[in-house]
């Protein structure tokens, strides 16, 4: 899916969160919202998840007004940084979750939803973990659960929030990997935030680097190394 942001803006009070700001972002490609707390790249993607609405702007999908519509209607899959999954279910019903909660005229067979759900556990590489609970998971593991749950839904985008903030140097590596695989295996457009240039430059077909509401430059990560567009730039990459 393609998604065009249209001069958004967003206060909080008499905060201003993003100053208008556009933004193309191709069908199928990995987008990474880069910059330091405070810059506004989380507030942006909540906008296209659905649960913020902007103050000002518009956002499409596919050339379709989808600025009011509902986070159901938008069938964003949504992964935060701390996992959000739920500690009295199963893995097999976290990820069932989203299907089984569909109305009944349009939810699955009993079967279908076993079927879909082990395909899911296949693709996250982790085929047999389905009768266990969160507390009994990695934090590595419970993040790649929280992304099958996800995709469940089928939906039209992925969205993620400092997907791998809570987890140590070399897990992050792994899944950083591992989201890279799954994208490519979905072709889903894929938009998430970090503050670590690094994963940022390492795993994105673009790199959106924010700062103070704005977006201070775009482009492909290579780009971004040799052609900085800011003195900020310049510096948040070196650092």
């Amino acid at each position: 899916m393609h998604i065009e942001i249209d001069e958004i803006a967003k206060e909080f009070g008499t905060a201003r969160a993003l100053h208008p700001v556009s933004l193309s972002i191709p069908s199928g490609a990995l987008i990474a919202l880069l910059g330091p707390s405070g810059s506004g790249k989380t507030t942006l993607l909540r906008i296209l998840a659905g649960l913020e609405f902007p103050s000002s702007g518009r956002v499409l999908f596919d050339a379709r007004e989808a600025t009011g519509l509902s986070v159901q209607e938008r069938r964003a899959g949504f992964v935060f940084q701390h996992y959000a999954l739920f500690r009295h279910m199963t893995v097999f019903e976290n990820v069932a979750y989203g299907l089984r909660a569909r109305p009944r005229r349009a939810r699955l067979p009993e079967a279908e939803i076993g079927r879909r759900v082990k395909r899911l556990l296949d693709l996250i590489q982790l085929p047999d973990i389905g009768a266990r609970y969160p507390s009994q998971l990695s934090g590595g593991q419970r993040q790649r659960v929280a992304l099958a749950r996800a995709l469940a839904i089928e939906p039209r985008m992925l969205l993620l929030d400092e997907p791998f903030g809570a987890l140590d140097a070399k897990v992050r590596k792994e899944l950083r990997q591992g989201l890279r695989e799954i994208h490519d295996a979905t072709g889903l457009t894929t938009v998430f935030v970090t503050h670590d240039q690094e994963e940022a430059l390492a795993l994105a077909d673009l790199v959106v680097i924010m700062s103070m509401g704005r977006i201070e430059q775009v482009g492909r990560p290579t780009d971004i190394r040799a052609r900085p567009a800011s003195d900020f730039v310049r510096d948040f990459t070196a650092a």
